[in-house]
């Protein structure tokens, strides 16, 4: 039973690291990142703050999260057992 647990969790987690690398990360750039003057930072503040904002909903609306999420915590609890 440990060793369910065991692969559980690293497949779990494995999910988890790539869910997050191609939702969040992966999905967009920075908007500063060709090296804007300050006065362009500033106008472009609030869109960075929406894209940011839109990359954390995106994140927690996806089905694996939610997946890997739930297998860490069933292995938790497999483990205890």
């Amino acid at each position: 039973m440990q060793q369910i647990s065991d692969y559980l969790f690293m497949f779990s987690l494995i999910l988890l690291i790539l869910t997050l690398l191609f939702k969040g990360v992966g999905s967009k750039g920075s908007s500063n990142a060709m090296g804007n003057i300050d006065l362009a930072m500033h106008e472009n503040h609030g869109n960075d703050l929406k894209s940011q904002d839109s990359i954390i909903k995106n994140i927690f609306k996806s089905v694996f999260v939610w997946i890997s999420i739930l297998g860490i915590l069933v292995s938790i609890l497999l483990s205890k057992l």
